[in-house]
């Protein structure tokens, strides 16, 4: 799986996380054994993940390292490495 972006958490992210790479409104994430759901959308050049889901999972792993990989077909299930 290709690396979309790399981040470490902060209180800032509970708003968004933007990043360059085109991505689905609804973005499904595997997160170990886990399957989250986020809400995208468009935001100048970049695609921001966003949305109640999102905010408690920043909330939840604030200080951690979060990499999103691309998921693969029509239906893609991208994942994210959480590391604390």
């Amino acid at each position: 799986m290709e690396v979309i972006d790399t981040v470490t958490l902060a209180t800032h992210h509970a708003a968004g996380w933007d990043v360059d790479t085109p991505l689905p409104r609804v973005l499904r994430v595997e997160v170990g054994s886990q399957q989250l759901t986020f809400s995208c959308r468009s935001h100048g050049r970049k695609y921001r993940i966003y949305g109640d889901e999102w905010r408690r999972f920043v909330g939840q792993n604030r200080g951690a390292v979060v990499t999103l990989y691309a998921g693969e077909g029509d239906n893609a299930t991208h994942r994210l490495d959480v590391r604390p």
